[in-house]
């Protein structure tokens, strides 16, 4: 099986190679296919899951080379981008270097966070150079909730016992302990290797069936809102609050950003859709309640009763452990990323406690100094986000794409800040907001007056 799937992933380098605009539909194809293959595999290998970024990568360098003309138009268009570079790289050479003096092979864990921040970071120009028009997005978009919206058969097997192969943990079973009386939260993730993986594609999949829905034909958007109300459920069964939470920062941004552009009418349809996915959902669970217990609806819930508890421990406290702990100049890149388990790389954080919290993993790779520059690159490239939307007629159906999909970074951005387990851990996934960042950025290049 796995001599098949490197097969595969050795053609499918090709063919992106070959016409990376069809490598686009591949890779988000394999993204999918990697996970089930992992877990019916003998070894489950982490290789299985890393190696599905290997497509990615000769999407990019084919997109990119293509496109060499275009791209530095990037860089004109928008002087933010040129202060992220200089930001990006004052943060990572001193990072870089202290993990490669601190620790034996300190080296390899440099390299490994050199490539987590910069190769997302260089996706941003494949978007910029992949919309030529505003329907081949909406494929894209269209392909993606599809297919992991199939992916998501898997959640009410795993819940309800099926015996189907590759359901379940990678060798974990994931239980949510709550304590003080409170019922204990079976998180699920069906096909996918972690209820966080699956909670990320689920929030996914809702996000872009509303945008979907937004701009589609009134013939359509029921099934896109029926398609919203599954990822729904599996986003419930999930049991991770923060991916509940992003449908809700997505919510709040779209709305917030249509009104700032005029676009009162997507913001009542994003209302109505919102407002019939919640009936939905509530009938659902109204039908279901004997079966699917209280727990996950109890769980869910807390998102509004337990945030600012959690997010006072998780970011604020765990910061200000984190800097006792690792000092002013933090520990070094690479030292917060899973994978340095897989290098055997023994560092000093070895007997701390875990950095969940995206801000806290910044802070001990990059020290003080460090992550304030990280923050200043994300404050300019919001400001250029900005910037491509004042550059897009208003009431434009693109300005809308564009709405969309800075609402999609911005819950995600909103998941990394609590939690950034699901893209350190998987670079796909932050090459895939950055891909999206990248694309709000092009869309003036096809569509500015």
């Amino acid at each position: 099986m796995e001599d098949i799937y490197y097969g595969l992933i050795a053609a499918c380098c090709l063919l992106a190679l070959v016409n990376w605009r069809l490598g686009l539909y591949v890779g988000l194809f394999i993204d999918v296919l990697r996970d089930p293959i992992r877990k019916i595999s003998e070894e489950q290998s982490v290789a299985i899951t890393l190696a599905g970024a290997l497509v990615w990568g000769c999407v990019l360098i084919a997109g990119v080379a293509a496109h060499q003309s275009e791209w530095r138009m990037l860089f004109r268009r928008y002087a933010q981008l040129r202060l992220i570079g200089v930001c990006v790289v004052l943060a990572i050479v001193p990072a870089a270097l202290l993990s490669t003096l601190l620790y034996p092979r300190g080296y390899v864990l440099a390299a490994m966070g050199i490539a987590s921040y910069v190769v997302p970071l260089c996706t941003i120009a494949l978007g910029f150079v992949c919309i030529r028009d505003e329907r081949e997005i909406y494929r894209l978009l269209r392909f993606y909730s599809l297919i992991n919206a199939i992916m998501l058969l898997s959640v009410p097997l795993e819940y309800f016992g099926s015996d189907v192969p590759g359901l379940g943990g990678i060798k974990t079973e994931w239980i949510r302990y709550r304590g003080g009386g409170e019922t204990d939260v079976k998180l699920i993730a069906g096909w996918y290797r972690s209820p966080d993986i699956m909670g990320l594609h689920a929030a996914h999949v809702m996000m872009f069936s509303a945008m979907l829905a937004i701009r589609g034909r009134p013939t359509g958007r029921i099934g896109w809102l029926a398609l919203m109300a599954w990822a729904g459920y599996g986003l419930l069964l999930c049991g991770r609050r923060k991916m509940i939470g992003i449908p809700l920062v997505f919510v709040a941004a779209y709305s917030q950003l249509s009104a700032m552009q005029g676009m009162y009418r997507a913001r009542r349809m994003l209302g109505f859709g919102i407002a019939l996915l919640l009936l939905v959902v509530a009938g659902g669970l109204t039908l279901w309640e004997d079966s699917l217990g209280d727990e996950y609806g109890d769980y869910a819930a807390s998102i509004f009763t337990e945030s600012h508890t959690r997010i006072n421990d998780l970011v604020i406290g765990s910061a200000i452990g984190t800097l006792q702990q690792a000092g002013v100049l933090g520990a070094g890149l690479g030292t917060a990323m899973q994978g340095r388990y897989y290098v055997n790389v023994n560092t000093s954080r070895d007997n701390r406690g875990w950095q969940e919290d995206g801000l806290s993993k910044m802070l001990l790779e990059f020290g003080l100094p460090g992550l304030l520059l990280m923050l200043l690159a994300g404050a300019a490239l919001v400001s250029a986000m900005f910037a491509a939307l004042r550059l897009v007629r208003p009431g434009s159906s693109v300005l809308l794409l564009q709405i969309g999909l800075m609402s999609v970074v911005a819950g995600d951005a909103a998941s990394f800040v609590i939690s950034h387990q699901q893209f350190s851990g998987d670079p796909v996934s932050g090459m895939l907001v950055m891909i999206m960042v990248g694309i709000v950025l092009g869309a003036p290049r096809a569509f500015a007056l």
